[in-house]
């Protein structure tokens, strides 16, 4: 039993709540995300055998989910709710941060991008992984879009209104990417990139005319990361669905370098133009990083044998 002059037992039920949903809303972090689909990208196969395949068009997922998220919000332009839940301040020092930042978001608010990135990538790894009992994977992704959208609301960064529409949103850009990318059972990814990179350009044109900003910058980044995707699996796709699983120490330093082109773009640290390079740039070390774990180990095999 916790001592009353324990910082946690001094922290309310309402507090504790914002923080436990603090927690859940990170599951549907951008940056969250592409860490755990680019973890499944390159280390999956060691375990399921269409866990690559499955990456690389939930990738293309989350890259079209957020061009057409952006498209939306710059046409709309509604500001978020105008109030928190807590005050960061009178949090546990070891929390008090990490929840300040998951409810200080920016930006507009229809629809939930949130909402929308849960739905498209936990519905498509439901959907279309073969590991385990379909109803299991299906209960489990259902529920993580369901809490991963509420805690939006929970955290008052979002209308009840936004999270409804980024999951029939996210929905609809299920069935429309299938339908693009997936022809006889076979998954074509670069198809599902490319329609990414259409609405990207339709997103940017309206934050252009909008005279958003930062909608500018994402936009341009939807469209390098739909370039970068389209040219390696076009060139690729064949060969990086055969590849061997990356190693630990390979992957974390293929994080490393797309992590840091990534944020470089999204710091704003580029021009437009430097953005869509960047950003096609840490795609294309995502998907081409087996690559290189293919090229070493033909090197190995390659290499006499001393006598």
């Amino acid at each position: 039993m916790l001592p009353l002059s324990s910082p946690i037992a001094a922290v309310s039920a309402a507090e504790l709540l914002v923080v436990v949903f603090a927690f859940i809303t990170l599951l549907g972090d951008a940056w969250f995300v592409l860490v755990g689909l680019s973890a499944l990208y390159w280390i999956g196969p060691r375990y399921v055998d269409d866990a690559r395949a499955v990456a690389a068009v939930c990738i293309g997922f989350a890259t079209l989910g957020l061009a057409a998220v952006l498209a939306l919000k710059s046409a709309t332009a509604i500001p978020r709710p105008a109030v928190t839940p807590v005050d960061p301040a009178g949090l546990p020092l070891v929390v008090d941060s990490f929840v300040a930042g998951e409810i200080d978001s920016d930006g507009f608010t229809f629809p939930s991008g949130h909402a929308t990135a849960a739905t498209v990538v936990y519905g498509g790894l439901g959907l279309l992984l073969s590991v385990g009992r379909k109803r299991v994977r299906y209960l489990l992704a259902g529920s993580l879009i369901v809490l991963i959208s509420l805690s939006r609301v929970v955290l008052d960064v979002h209308y009840v209104r936004d999270i409804v529409a980024g999951i029939v949103l996210g929905s609809t850009l299920i069935a429309v990417g299938l339908a693009v990318g997936r022809d006889d059972g076979q998954f074509y990814p670069e198809r599902i990139f490319a329609l990414g990179g259409v609405v990207s350009v339709v997103g940017l044109a309206v934050a252009l005319q909008g005279g958003h900003a930062e909608e500018v910058l994402q936009g341009a980044i939807g469209i390098g990361t739909a370039i970068g995707g389209v040219v390696a699996w076009r060139r690729f796709g064949d060969r990086l669905v055969d590849a061997p699983p990356v190693s630990t120490p390979l992957a974390a330093a293929g994080l490393a370098v797309a992590g840091g082109l990534w944020i470089a773009a999204y710091a704003g640290l580029l021009p437009a133009v430097g953005a869509v390079v960047a950003s096609g740039g840490a795609v294309g070390t995502i998907l081409l990083l087996p690559l290189l774990t293919e090229r070493r180990e033909k090197s190995g095999k390659s290499e006499p044998v001393e006598a």
